[in-house]
């Protein structure tokens, strides 16, 4: 058998699988890991076993942060599509650019130090940083679960503190200003419901037409609350 798929935990599947011989002409074996349904394990089984039968298999030794990342994402099938849009958005915006190029192997907690300090310097927030911090650690452990690495950098070195902060609403008068620089959009009828209500996105994009009651100017909101809808007052313009 050229491979196995073993159950990890929920929704976890580790595959063993040959890869072509070495330089030394041994026999070589490679481990991946993939979350979502067995079926989904026995696709990718399958599609590694063809890459390596094309001479397409990437030696994880040499591949990047970057390709890593990226090959981590594409295998995420068990993140909401939300989650998957942020962590994407993570590895483009904070991650690779600083960190990509290095060799996943190469990876030292100075750099991870050194990130840290660059983001800071970019002016962003330290949760943002936390959360791009969380992203590198989650990938980096998938390494060590495939036999790629043997220690967790980003767990030496930790990001910022997040201090407590109030969070800050929109006054009346940068509500105007927004709702005046996207009238004529099509994001308008949009920000408006979300603005008037506090609704938030999934729950905008959750609305049903059974939903909404134009005749009593309301809509009722039930993607918040599982089986105890709350009912908004919209008056409809």
């Amino acid at each position: 058998m050229r491979g196995n798929i073993t159950k990890r935990g929920q929704n976890s599947w580790q595959l063993k699988f040959d890869a072509p011989p070495g330089p030394d002409g041994k026999r070589r074996q490679r481990y991946a890991t993939v979350r979502g349904t067995y079926k989904d394990a026995q696709k990718e089984l399958t599609r590694l076993l063809r890459a390596a039968d094309d001479g397409a298999l990437p030696d994880p030794t040499r591949q990047t942060i970057g390709e890593y990342i990226q090959a981590y994402l594409d295998s995420a099938l068990d993140l909401s599509p939300k989650t998957l849009e942020r962590y994407r958005e993570l590895a483009g915006r904070q991650i690779v650019p600083h960190l990509g190029g290095y060799r996943l192997t190469a990876l030292k907690a100075e750099h991870v130090g050194q990130w840290h300090a660059a983001l800071l310097g970019e002016g962003l927030s330290p949760r943002t940083i936390v959360h791009a911090h969380r992203l590198l650690s989650s990938v980096l452990e998938r390494a060590i679960e495939n036999g790629t690495l043997n220690r967790n950098v980003a767990s030496i070195r930790k990001p910022p503190k997040v201090e407590d902060q109030e969070i800050e609403i929109l006054s009346v008068e940068e509500i105007a200003t927004v709702m005046d620089a996207l009238y004529g959009h099509a994001l308008y009828p949009i920000a408006s419901l979300a603005l008037a209500t506090g609704m938030r996105r999934g729950e905008v994009l959750a609305l049903e037409w059974s939903d909404i009651d134009l005749d009593a100017a309301s809509i009722r909101n039930r993607a918040c609350c599982r089986g105890n809808p709350r009912r908004f007052a919209y008056q409809v313009a």
